[in-house]
């Protein structure tokens, strides 16, 4: 799978970052260079759809991003500064003005940074006025801080790591130097964001059971429980519970009286979220008058997610809470409350032009953004028509026409084929291409 990773910066902090995601063959980097760090938000909101995950240049265009909730913690990153560049910006100064430069003041590296800086190369005797801070800045507060402090003939040159900043300076004759990530440093954080992601994709792939108990009223007699209208009520709840294993494309197991076992994906579960589970309790009560009892667990194999999964209905039992509990492979205990953490489709702004297109295929365009938004929920951009019908719970002839009409406008193109069995057509498999 190809990592599509969206670069954020000024242009030539985005060649460094080329640069280094050259090295491994699973990125695909789109450069988005910017003049000013204020663009990321034009940049982000119009390029959404095209990247997986974001790596920033720096502390300024991230925390502007995530000031403004134009992205999560969880899919994007910067490389931070460390002494070791500074150390080469101060190098060349020196190297530049042929003298030891006695002061010097510096923005955004932390104040622990530059003390370790300070020791580890023995440059006790460098006064350096330090401007640390976190988050976002306005680039103005930066320049007056470097700006006021040479008018006073305190420092003998500004070292900074904002470009802004440092074109303001130069502007205003402040002998200036800007600060970048070191290779090295780009390189460490590129690795750590590639384990984050496949991290992420190995724990959608865990397995997960969801546990559904009917629970049995104390009121119920004997007689009652093996009539006939009981066992047609039964019948009743298992056309309900096979809807929901449907709706999960999960394996449905009855365990024993009135217990059942859901076999999926933690994936499947968190996309669908669990609020069908809780449709399940209330359509169980209108049409059938039985209380269920609902548990997920998860887990590394298929006997720990079964542990955990009678773990939490050992947990359940001892509460009255409408809730579902799950627990994860740490034997971690959670309840999950209706209506909690309910995930919306990536709808997409397709435009007039697009809108006719599919209006003259005869599809929706409602499905066309189901299936990028569960392609990219999965990272999976080769598809058959047999992945089409699971995610859209379809046909495998609509799935076959929706595949040929996306082919037809650009959205997908034939990238091989696959024999199904020993009889039967060769399935086309296909390359969806909505980034592109």
């Amino acid at each position: 799978m190809k990592i599509r990773l969206g670069a954020v910066g000024p242009e030539d902090s985005i060649k460094k970052i080329e640069q280094e995601a050259g090295r491994f063959q699973d990125l695909v980097l789109i450069p988005f260079p910017y003049e000013r760090t204020e663009e990321t938000k034009g940049i982000i909101e119009a390029n959404k759809d095209k990247v997986d995950y974001w790596l920033f240049s720096g502390q300024a265009p991230y925390f502007f991003a995530r000031k403004l909730n134009l992205v999560e913690d969880h899919e994007a990153t910067y490389p931070p500064l460390y002494g070791s560049s500074l150390l080469g910006k101060l190098l060349k100064a020196q190297y530049e003005k042929g003298t030891i430069l006695p002061s010097i003041s510096v923005d955004t590296i932390s104040d622990e940074e530059m003390d370790s800086f300070r020791n580890m190369f023995s440059l006790q005797d460098l006064e350096v006025y330090n401007y640390p801070y976190e988050g976002y800045l306005p680039p103005d507060e930066i320049v007056t801080f470097h700006e006021n402090l040479y008018k006073e003939k305190k420092i003998e040159a500004a070292f900074t790591s904002i470009r802004s900043v440092y074109l303001a300076l130069k502007e205003r004759g402040v002998p200036c130097y800007r600060v970048t990530p070191t290779e090295l440093a780009i390189q460490l954080t590129i690795k750590f964001l590639r384990e984050r992601i496949h991290s992420a994709l190995y724990r959608k792939s865990q397995i997960a059971i969801v546990g559904i108990e009917s629970v049995q009223s104390p009121l119920q007699s004997e007689e009652e429980y093996y009539s006939f209208k009981s066992k047609h009520r039964d019948l009743d709840l298992k056309r309900l519970i096979l809807l929901y294993a449907e709706k999960v494309h999960g394996s449905y197991v009855q365990i024993g009286d009135g217990v059942f076992f859901i076999y999926t994906t933690l994936g499947e579960l968190e996309y669908q979220t669990y609020q069908p589970l809780f449709d399940l309790i209330h359509q169980a009560k209108l049409q059938t008058g039985l209380s269920l009892r609902t548990v997920s667990g998860y887990g590394r194999t298929a006997i720990e997610a079964e542990q955990n999964v009678r773990m939490a209905f050992r947990e359940a039992r001892s509460s009255n809470d409408q809730v579902v509990f799950t627990v994860d492979e740490d034997k971690s205990v959670r309840k999950v409350w209706e209506n909690e953490g309910e995930v919306s489709y990536n709808q997409r702004l397709w435009g007039e032009e697009w809108l006719e297109k599919f209006k003259n295929a005869h599809i929706s365009p409602a499905i066309v953004s189901k299936i990028q938004s569960i392609s990219v929920y999965y990272g999976q951009k080769t598809v058959t028509a047999k992945d089409i019908s699971t995610w859209l719970n379809s046909t495998d002839r609509n799935a076959r026409r929706i595949l040929t009409a996306l082919e037809d406008m650009g959205l997908a193109k034939i990238s091989g084929e696959e024999q199904p069995g020993q009889r039967g057509r060769p399935r086309k498999i296909y390359t969806l291409t909505f980034a592109e």
